[in-house]
């Protein structure tokens, strides 16, 4: 693997999540960081590019990501590109995957474009479907493990009931698991050169994009209502008699399994 593109997005921090009027996620003011799954990703390029190859970091949100975009340079990637302007506020996942695209047929082109499989914010998952259908390419999900295997990729992949291991000759979209690839810290190399690396900057009209492209006016979908609620919270009465539990939980089983 020669070129990799890794698309990250940085999430908020759980304990400073707010919302808009609109029912969006403030990010201005919010304490950010990488998403999981998408270390992921970047940490699965770092091992396929090694010293041969170079791995491109991508991602989409306000300029303040200059300065985390540099960090994942002093961990290994060699170029870092922060696609960022007002008109993308508010887009989503369709949206979102129209400018990844974008850039990435503007940087390109690449053996591969890896991400996570989900980010922690949204939990929709559709980001690298679409990604690979506006770029073309096939999308292989949920890898947990991936190696080079000629002028393609062999991946393995979890599924509900095990693993499959398949290979994809060419370039792919490849989203990866939380925790499948633990990130790796900067090193002192690293740390130079990120200091010699200027993030890229590209905007909508750079990538040919215009204002019913992106943001609102580009999405498909919108958020009508939240609502937060308990993780634990079960509807019901608390049963704190045992032979009363027992009872009702054989109800309960056999409505499930009659």
């Amino acid at each position: 693997m020669k070129h990799i593109l890794v698309c990250v997005k940085a999430v908020p921090v759980s304990s400073s999540v707010e919302v808009d009027g609109q029912h969006r996620l403030k990010r201005d003011g919010a304490s950010l960081q990488w998403n999981i799954a998408d270390e992921s990703a970047l940490e699965a390029a770092f091992r396929l590019a090694d010293k041969d190859g170079s791995v491109t970091v991508l991602t989409m949100g306000p300029p303040k990501l200059e300065g985390p975009l540099l960090e994942l340079v002093a961990r290994g990637a060699n170029r870092a590109v922060l696609v960022t302007d007002r008109l993308m506020a508010g887009a989503d996942t369709r949206a979102t995957a129209r400018a990844l695209a974008s850039a990435a047929e503007k940087l390109g082109p690449f053996d591969a474009v890896f991400c996570g499989c989900k980010a922690i914010d949204g939990e929709t998952g559709q980001v690298p479907g679409e990604l690979a259908a506006a770029l073309g390419l096939p999308c292989i999900s949920n890898a947990e493990k991936v190696e080079a295997a000629g002028d393609g990729l062999l991946v393995a992949r979890r599924l509900e009931d095990g693993v499959q291991k398949l290979t994809v000759s060419g370039s792919a979209v490849v989203s990866f698991s939380s925790y499948s690839y633990p990130l790796r810290l900067a090193g002192i190399l690293g740390m130079r050169r990120a200091r010699k690396t200027p993030v890229e900057i590209l905007t909508a009209a750079d990538l040919g994009l215009t204002p019913e492209d992106c943001g609102l006016k580009g999405s498909l979908t919108k958020v009508v209502a939240l609502e937060s609620r308990f993780p634990g919270l079960r509807r019901g009465p608390k049963e704190t008699d045992l032979d009363a539990g027992v009872r009702n939980l054989r109800e309960l089983l056999r409505e499930v399994r009659p």
